[in-house]
C-alpha cells in the first residue's frame, strides 16, 4: 500500500509524474484509435 506523505511533490516529482500520465494518454490513445478503422474495415469487406 502506498504512503501517505505530508510533504507535498517537488517540482521534479511533479514533472515526472505529468510525463508518465502523458505517455499513458498517448498509449490509451493508440489502443483505443487502433480498434476504429479495424471495425469499419470490417464492416466495408461485410458490405462488399
Amino acid at each position: 500500500m502506498a504512503q501517505n506523505n505530508a510533504q507535498p511533490l517537488s517540482l521534479a516529482a511533479r514533472k515526472l509524474q505529468a510525463e508518465a500520465d502523458a505517455v499513458l494518454d498517448q498509449m490509451f490513445g493508440y489502443f483505443t484509435r487502433e480498434e476504429a478503422p479495424r471495425q469499419a474495415l470490417d464492416a466495408q469487406r461485410r458490405a462488399a
